[in-house]
C-alpha cells in the first residue's frame, strides 16, 4: 500500500434504504460507492421502490379517470385551474428552457446572453414552482 492510498481515508454515509439508518463505510478514492449497508437492505430498497412506483401508477391512472369523468359532465373548468394539457405544455416549456440554460452553462456564453436565457428559464419555471400547479406523474 502506498502513502497516497493510506492518506485517502474513509467516511460513513447513511444507508440508501429510507427506513434504515445504519452507516455505510465508504472508502475515499476511486471505485464504485456503496449505497446500502447490506445485501438485505439493497433487496428491501428495491422492493420498496417497486411498491412505491406501483402506487404512483395506480393513483395516476385513478386521477386520469377522475379527470375524464369530470370533463364528461361538460362543465367549464374551474377558474384558475389548469387542464392537464395546459400543465403538460408548461412542463414542456420548462424542460426546453432548462435544457437550453444547462447547455449554455456548460459551454459558457457572454453575460448578456446568459441573462436572457436565465430570464427565460425563470419565466418557464415560475408557474410550476409557485405552488399552484403540480407536476404530472411519469413512469421511469
Amino acid at each position: 500500500m502506498t502513502d497516497n492510498e493510506e492518506s485517502i481515508g474513509r467516511i460513513a454515509v447513511p444507508c440508501g434504504r429510507l427506513s434504515c439508518k445504519e452507516p455505510v463505510i465508504q472508502e475515499l478514492g476511486r471505485g464504485r460507492r456503496k449505497e446500502y449497508c447490506s445485501e438485505t437492505c439493497r433487496r428491501a430498497a428495491d422492493r420498496d421502490y417497486k411498491r412505491a412506483k406501483g402506487h404512483v401508477e395506480v393513483y395516476a391512472e385513478y386521477l386520469q379517470r377522475s379527470q375524464h369523468e369530470v370533463a364528461s359532465y361538460g362543465r367549464k373548468a374551474e377558474a384558475g385551474v389548469l387542464t392537464p394539457e395546459q400543465v403538460g405544455k408548461l412542463e414542456a416549456d420548462a424542460r426546453v428552457a432548462f435544457a437550453r440554460a444547462e447547455a449554455l452553462a456548460e459551454v459558457g456564453v457572454p453575460p448578456e446572453r446568459a441573462t436572457a436565457e436565465l430570464t427565460t428559464l425563470v419565466e418557464a419555471l415560475r408557474p410550476l414552482l409557485s405552488g399552484s400547479v403540480g407536476f404530472t406523474s411519469r413512469s421511469a
